[in-house]
């Protein structure tokens, strides 16, 4: 029972997942300031942990070829023949059946938003795009944008122009955080024939295009700021980050050490963290 419910925890990748599922938590608080629906938020952490988890699965099922290829996911469990495709696939698709009727149970906008992370994620990103073009990951963020959106309207009921900003946030960060993933497993995706950018175009031109969008991310959020959104201890926060990446990377850049590179994609799974959570602090408790 052990060696199956650690092979289930390998298949739904599960730090991604929960990083996933605390942006859609933080996405609910952000729009709630503490004004909870206990059992909504009961309903919509079932929802969002088990339509990630399931379109995890599914993700690792439809790539379990490539996987096979590449040092970084060789001993996924498919590849190395710990669960049958079989099985993975009805738990995944199971899981995320139900996590997004679970969405739409809570409302209509909070399952469209779980939906559309499940088809971006799937039918767009890994089936369409991902072994044809570059911008595979640009369509295939926004399913990593969809947990923080179905969130914010879990609680809300509707879309505004906030919450579109606010998950533009963590889509854009999503793609600098693949783009730099495979920058320094570039030769892996090279072996496996997948045109991440870095393959195509080259590392340097993805690092320049990994700090332009940092730079957009930080726009979002003057932008969140200037119309009385959130308040400049965010915004300050990311700016300050914005200047470690851009050290790491720009050393990268002269020196062709890729543990620069190690360094600025490994802090970019607390930063997005840190800024929902410091947004939440904003608008809850600041004036």
């Amino acid at each position: 029972m052990s060696t199956k419910l650690f092979t289930y925890i390998e298949l739904f990748k599960m730090k991604q997942t929960f990083l996933l599922v605390f942006t859609g938590i933080l996405g609910y608080f952000i729009s709630s300031k503490l004004n909870i629906n206990p059992q909504t938020l009961l309903i919509y952490i079932t929802a969002i942990t088990l339509a990630v988890s399931g379109t995890t699965g599914l993700n690792m099922y439809y790539d379990k070829d490539i996987d096979t290829l590449m040092f970084r996911t060789k001993n996924r469990p498919l590849p190395s023949k710990k669960i049958s495709p079989k099985e993975a696939y009805i738990v995944s698709l199971l899981f995320t059946t139900i996590g997004v009727g679970l969405g739409f149970y809570i409302n209509l906008w909070c399952g469209i938003a779980i939906t559309l992370g499940f088809i971006f994620d799937i039918l767009v990103y890994t089936i369409a795009l991902k072994r044809k073009t570059p911008l595979n990951i640009v369509f295939g963020s926004i399913a990593g944008a969809m947990p923080t959106l179905s969130g914010y309207v879990a609680h809300k009921g509707f879309i505004n122009i906030q919450a579109i900003l606010l998950s533009s946030i963590v889509m854009i960060w999503s793609t600098i955080h693949i783009w730099l993933i495979s920058t320094y497993y570039i030769n892996d995706y090279r072996k496996a024939r997948i045109p991440m950018l870095p393959v195509v175009v080259g590392e340097r031109k993805t690092i320049y295009t990994s700090l332009l969008s940092l730079i957009l991310i930080n726009i979002i959020l003057i932008t969140l700021y200037l119309i009385n959104f959130t308040k400049l201890l965010s915004t300050t926060f990311s700016f300050l980050f914005t200047i470690r990446i851009s050290t790491l990377l720009k050393k990268y850049l002269s020196t062709k050490d890729k543990n620069y590179v190690r360094k600025a994609y490994k802090i970019l799974s607390p930063y997005i963290g840190t800024i929902l959570i410091l947004i939440f602090l904003e608008r809850t408790f600041l004036p």
